[in-house]
């Protein structure tokens, strides 16, 4: 495990549902919320290489023991004991977090720490929807609803990665122009284009 000195939590939504609390979802009081993060490696368990302190880290918030047939068998998010940082452990808002180092991911050089901080749980969400579940591929055309959520402004920049044209449907004009910049190449605005499934099938024959 490596502890992170945490330098910025991020707002998630998982954040305020977990505070609302639900039925099922057990935890020890107090608890510390907080799934997404970014920070600088304070200290490193005795096993971990590769990471030295004062390094400049996010960490993938989906916690699997490696073990179970399911992690075997890659699929992490289905773990026997699958848990969330901040939802089922003590999470990100606080001075330092403790994390698996297998789930650390460096900051890019040049890449600010706020932004960082917000992207984890959205990034991992995004990712196993499109390559992971939807085995998205170079070629491939995705149609993203919604342009204006986290998940969904990831999911169009982990599209164009994976080299597929991405069509939004926006909620509105200044959501669209987002998601183009964003690199969707084709947007309807559905205030101005209520029929929007018949605008996309029109655009994309």
């Amino acid at each position: 495990e490596v502890l992170v000195q945490v330098r910025y939590a991020a707002l998630n939504r998982l954040d305020d549902f977990v505070r609302t609390g639900w039925k099922g979802l057990d935890l020890a009081f107090p608890h510390i919320l907080g799934s997404d993060f970014s920070g600088i490696v304070a200290a490193l368990g005795a096993d971990v290489t590769g990471w030295r302190a004062g390094q400049r880290v996010v960490a993938n918030p989906t916690l699997w023991c490696g073990h179970c047939a399911q992690c075997t068998a890659g699929c992490h998010n289905r773990c026997d004991s699958f848990a969330i940082l901040g939802e089922h452990s003590a999470g990100a808002y606080a001075e330092f977090v403790r994390v698996p180092a297998r789930n650390l991911i460096a900051i890019p050089d040049g890449y600010g720490d706020d932004a960082a901080a917000a992207a984890p749980l959205v990034g991992v969400t995004a990712w196993h929807m499109l390559i992971g579940a939807g085995k998205l591929r170079a070629g491939e055309t995705v149609l993203v609803v919604g342009a204006g959520g986290g998940v969904n402004s990831m999911a169009i920049q982990i599209a164009r990665l994976a080299g597929a044209q991405v069509y939004v449907v926006a909620a509105n004009a200044e959501k669209a122009a987002k998601a183009r910049d964003l690199g969707a190449e084709w947007t309807v605005d559905r205030q101005a284009e209520p029929n929007w499934s018949r605008a996309v099938w029109a655009a994309t024959g």
